[in-house]
């Protein structure tokens, strides 16, 4: 009693083990991608940083190519800078990565500390500089230019020209200021600067485009928009990676980075000159960035007083965008994605279990169905085993020497050997069906012939239960396609059926007729007390008794109605159960009818 207790309660004590393993599986799921999302965020913002790093190094590093190309040499006279800045404008043109950077070069001068500017254009053909208008672009940079002259040239007025972003060029100064304690010397270029004018097409055109594809695409294409900014204008967009983007929906960006500023490039150190004492104390070095307030500057660590990194200021930014919206919808998105996937092998999972113990309890009301069907067909041989032994016995000891007695015997032993013949027939008949190997042979058949055959089978069941038979078929029915054995079989298991449940009520009705829907109809009914509500749905499964079957003790194995069915849908036809008249109940087969062609031809149909 306790291992049958036990066995029963084992299913759902693993289903709720299972169901607790699987929540806390998705607890650890849930915890596991919120820490994935965490790395893969790191992640993206890392590489976002380290490409657009290296997208603005490599842009100022050819503007500082270009500063150090165009730079005066302190330990060239004066009258000769200016034919060294002819040369190094070849020099350009020969040797750098991208020659087309440079646009122009001027000379500005400075007729007196106050009095009027003038400008210089060169003409790389004639070797020589011209003097022309003002262009009407360099306005704001003149203005500049001319208020650094009355400060000091160490002011961060005067430093802060060294890159002009709205042009774009490079303010070089040609003179330069004497070493510490130096008395300082007269210099014919004191107030000239060299103006080295860049092109924006060719920026914009080819250096920038470059640099995006080295970047920041791959074989899927880029993940980012870019755009570069004017930093004194933050809506002037001088570069758009992509035009469906405009400058207007980058917004604060997921990254930004100052550019188009000097910077002092290892790689670069051969184009500084030569090593004069001027060249090592460094004053034809990049010039430092302007000094800042002492509130600002930096402390131990490169961090200013209120523990902000210091950041080195560029004439433009760089502002990264997200293609999806921002880095943030980028991640939630990939997060989506880990949990949509998480959940639904979760779900698949689930889904497992679940059907493995839906399975499980199958298998084991299929177990339990099998052993009762054992018990049954045991009980079922075991009557009539006993009956036709106890008969032989008493034939052979000459107990029973009256003729009319002895044919008695003899046909009692006929009777319970037919009934094991019927019930070795159901069982093969099952086997059969389940193993696939049963084959139907239909041909164009009588209704009434089926009926009247089922009868002859189970006469002597009639006889012995004392039932009366009412048997009515219509006239002119066509004929049914149908296995005539198969079907007469399926019959004769629903009049055995009637006898055993239609109680002392003694009466079997066969009723053939033709459907409203043009099928041949074969009714068997009885008036017994007919089948409860509730058996219905299960009554045409392998192995099921109804309830009041099962708990009077009457014999059964559970197969009859559902070899029925099965012969039924075989031959394209269904088997109904109805309430019986008055009382009882009626099992009525519905078969196709053969047409008129069908039956001219003799077609036999497979079922």
């Amino acid at each position: 009693m306790k291992s049958k207790s036990f066995a029963q309660r084992l299913p759902i004590a693993i289903a709720v083990v299972l169901v607790a393993l699987l929540a806390v599986l998705a607890v650890l799921q849930w915890q596991w991608i919120g820490e994935v999302s965490a790395m893969e965020r790191h992640r993206m913002r890392m590489s976002l940083f380290i490409a657009g790093s290296h997208f603005t190094e490599d842009f100022d590093r050819e503007v500082t190519r270009a500063y150090l190309y165009f730079h005066a040499e302190p330990m060239t006279p004066p009258e000769a800078r200016l034919d060294r800045v002819l040369r190094q404008y070849d020099r350009w043109n020969a040797e750098a990565p991208y020659p087309r950077l440079v646009r122009d070069v001027f000379v500005m001068r400075r007729n007196s500390p106050k009095g009027e500017s003038t400008l210089e254009v060169l003409w790389p053909a004639e070797h020589r500089f011209v003097a022309c208008p003002w262009p009407p672009e360099f306005a704001a940079l003149r203005k500049r230019w001319e208020e650094a002259a009355l400060e000091p040239p160490s002011s961060p007025v005067a430093r802060s020209l060294t890159v002009a972003g709205e042009i774009p060029g490079l303010v070089i100064p040609l003179t330069f200021s004497p070493p510490a304690g130096e008395s300082p010397r007269p210099d014919p270029l004191a107030g000239v600067h060299l103006l080295v004018r860049l092109d924006q097409k060719a920026i914009v055109g080819d250096l920038f485009p470059s640099l995006t594809r080295r970047y920041f695409e791959n074989s899927q294409g880029s993940d980012y928009a870019l755009a570069v900014e004017a930093k004194g204008n933050p809506r002037q967009a001088v570069f758009l990676s992509d035009p469906k983007f405009p400058m207007a929906s980058f917004g604060a960006g997921d990254l930004g980075l100052d550019m188009f500023r000097l910077r002092p490039f290892d790689e670069l150190r051969s184009l500084r000159g030569g090593r004069s004492q001027a060249t090592v104390r460094g004053r034809d070095q990049v010039p430092p960035p302007p000094p800042r307030p002492r509130a600002e500057r930096p402390e131990r660590g490169g961090r200013t007083a209120s523990g902000e990194r210091r950041r080195e200021s560029g004439a433009w930014r760089l502002v990264l965008k997200h293609r999806e919206g921002t880095l943030e919808d980028a991640v939630a998105a990939v997060r989506r994605r880990n949990l949509g996937i998480s959940l639904g092998i979760l779900a698949l999972l689930g889904t497992t279990m679940g059907l493995m113990m839906v399975a499980t309890q199958r298998m084991q009301r299929l177990a339990r169905l099998q052993m009762e069907f054992v018990a049954g067909v045991t009980h079922e041989l075991n009557t009539p085993l006993t009956a036709m032994r106890s008969a032989g016995q008493n034939l052979a000891a000459g107990v029973v020497a009256d003729p009319g007695q002895v044919r008695r015997y003899g046909n009692l032993i006929e009777s319970e050997g037919r009934r094991l013949s019927d019930l070795v027939g159901q069982a093969l008949e099952l086997a059969g069906i389940q193993s696939g190997r049963r084959v139907y042979h239909p041909r164009p058949v009588e209704a009434a012939e089926i009926v009247d055959g089922a009868l002859q089978d189970c006469r002597w069941l009639l006889q012995e239960k004392h039932v009366a038979v009412e048997r009515e078929v219509d006239a002119g029915l066509p004929l049914v396609l149908a296995d005539a054995a198969a079907m007469r079989r399926a019959v004769q298991n629903l009049i055995e059926n009637a006898v055993k449940y239609g109680g002392r009520a003694g009466w079997l009705g066969v009723r053939v007729r033709q459907g409203a829907s043009g099928q041949v109809e074969i009714t068997v009914a009885d008036r017994g007390p007919g089948i409860r509500r509730e058996d219905l749905p299960h009554l045409f499964k392998p192995f099921f008794r109804g309830r009041d079957a099962a708990a009077g003790g009457m014999p059964g194995n559970g197969l009859g109605l559902s070899l029925v069915s099965h012969v039924a849908e075989a031959h394209g036809g269904r088997v109904t159960v109805a309430p019986g008249e008055p009382a009882g109940s009626a099992f009525t087969l519905h078969l196709p009818a053969v047409t008129a062609a069908e039956q001219v031809q003799g077609v036999e149909e497979p079922a």
